[in-house]
Order: C-alpha cells, then sequence, then structure tokens
C-alpha cells in the first residue's frame, strides 16, 4: 500500500526535531523505516516544521509502526492510502461500469 502523510513538528520541539533529523547520518536514513516499509519520497517545509512524505507499506499497521518512531517530536495529521494513476483509473472505470 502506499501513503500520503503530513508532518508537523511539535511547536516546543521544533528546533530539536529538525536538529535531530540534520545529524542523522546516511545509514540512519537508510535504516529508518522498519521492515515492511520504504519511505518513497519525503519533502520539508523547513521553516515551518513541516511537511509531507509518500510512504509504500505492507500495511496500516507497519505504517503506523513508522509513525510511532517519531511521536515524541512530531505528530502526522494526515495519513491516506494512495494509489497511482493506472489504478485510480481502473477503480472510476469499475465504479462507472457498476453504477451502469
Amino acid at each position: 500500500m502506499i501513503f500520503f502523510a503530513t508532518y508537523e513538528c511539535f511547536t516546543d520541539l521544533k528546533d530539536q526535531a529538525q536538529s535531530y533529523f540534520a545529524n542523522m547520518t546516511d545509514d540512519e536514513i537508510a535504516n529508518e523505516a522498519p521492515a515492511g516499509v520504504k519511505i518513497i519520497c519525503r519533502y520539508h517545509d523547513v521553516p515551518n516544521g513541516t511537511g509531507f512524505t509518500v510512504v509504500e507499506a505492507e500495511d496500516q499497521e507497519a505504517m503506523t509502526q513508522w509513525t510511532m518512531g517519531w511521536a515524541s517530536l512530531c505528530h502526522f495529521p494526515i495519513v491516506k492510502p494512495v494509489v497511482d494513476d493506472a489504478t485510480a483509473r481502473r477503480l472510476i472505470k469499475q465504479m462507472e461500469a457498476s453504477q451502469e
């Protein structure tokens, strides 16, 4: 499953969260996600301590496990499954066919 998630650093912990992230080693970044989770991309609004990520996870439990690793520094107000173009088109066509 592919998930879209936004994050927001806790206001009083923004500097700590950003420093922690900035000082992670390449190895720590590479091994940040638990088994069953792959970070596809992550973009940051650094001045505001917010951003979003796209993550591939085996299931919601694996996604939740990854977000819990950051829970002391930030929260994830939006976590929702998303699909690619081909899957979206197929699902829409199926829905339209079932309504005929």
